[in-house]
């Protein structure tokens, strides 16, 4: 496994961070998989400048966050977290979720985990153009330090706190969540394994509704 600085990466990384699960619940569509990610990159509701497949990706992806931080069972994954690290518990939970996904990733998706990256990397390089400049400048980093398969690792998953850690001066005490994360692993395991398969059907319903909108759209 590569070690990697976290200086240069830190400015990368938002409140959102779970990656991971975002490309995942494209379900290998290229189109999906390029608005998943830039759901993380791009701000405000006019995606007009984006192509129709692309930009209700984003609207998906913005939807599952919403869902994701309202589910009961993440309000319960946060509460494991204590002051002065409980602000910060849904970026805790963000990070394991995608380590606990990539623990588990054969038993949600046919293709291995390396493939699927790589379909990653073939979509967003085939759609470069339409890609928000911020995603441009992180993807040199996302293919060559395997931020998506190294969440397979603990250190890497540490790594990731601290970087996250040096984004602003207020987010210093992820630079010590690592230990509490560990402490919660199993009940922490325990409700990602509740929650992902209702968040997959969740997104499934999600997509199904944007597809026949669009439909309806094109037939008008």
């Amino acid at each position: 496994m590569q070690v990697f600085s976290t200086g240069s990466l830190a400015l990368f990384y938002d409140t959102r961070v779970n990656f991971l699960a975002h490309v995942y619940l494209a379900n290998g569509d290229p189109d999906s998989i390029v608005g998943q990610l830039c759901g993380d990159f791009v701000r405000g509701t006019d995606l007009a400048r984006f192509p129709t497949a692309i930009a209700q990706a984003i609207r998906v992806h913005r939807a599952v966050d919403t869902y994701t931080d309202r589910h009961p069972l993440n309000r319960q994954a946060r509460q494991l977290f204590e002051a002065p690290h409980r602000r910060y518990a849904g970026i805790i939970t963000d990070v394991a979720y995608d380590h606990y996904l990539a623990l588990e990733w054969q038993s949600y998706c046919d293709v291995p985990l390396p493939e699927y990256v790589a379909l990653v990397n073939e979509s967003l390089a085939s759609r470069y153009s339409v890609l928000p400049e911020n995603l441009q400048r992180f993807l040199p980093y996302l293919k060559s330090e395997k931020i998506l398969q190294n969440n397979y690792y603990p250190a890497h998953i540490e790594l990731t706190l601290e970087r996250i850690s040096r984004r602003r001066d207020s987010m210093k005490p992820l630079a010590t969540a690592a230990p509490l994360l560990w402490q919660n692993s199993d009940r922490l395991k325990h409700l990602f394994d509740d929650f992902f398969p209702q968040l997959i059907a969740h997104t499934r319903e999600l997509q199904k509704k944007s597809a026949d909108v669009n439909n309806a759209l094109l037939k008008d």
